[in-house]
């Protein structure tokens, strides 16, 4: 049997599709050390990325925010322009 060593943590209630980051900050804690989370939904802003980067994910799934872009390669590189934390990888 393998391990999984990729855990997405999806930020989207499923049910009425409200996001909160609340729900990887809470998750993330039960992820092994050795586990790559990759934190799911509901991403807008560098800050963003930094705060959930404070709680071990490594990987983010950003759709809808760029999704609502005019210029989607704009707000992508506005969304990473910044390192998210010194020594973060």
């Amino acid at each position: 049997r393998m391990k999984s060593t990729l855990i997405g943590i999806n930020n989207r209630d499923l049910n009425t599709f409200e996001t909160s980051l609340d729900t990887t900050k809470r998750l993330s804690k039960m992820v092994a050390e050795d586990c790559t989370i990759v934190c799911e939904s509901g991403l807008r802003t560098p800050d963003d990325l930094a705060e959930m980067a404070r709680y071990g994910a490594r990987v983010f799934l950003i759709g809808e925010s760029l999704m609502r872009q005019d210029d989607v390669a704009t707000a992508t590189r506005i969304l990473l322009e910044n390192p998210l934390m010194p020594g973060f990888m």
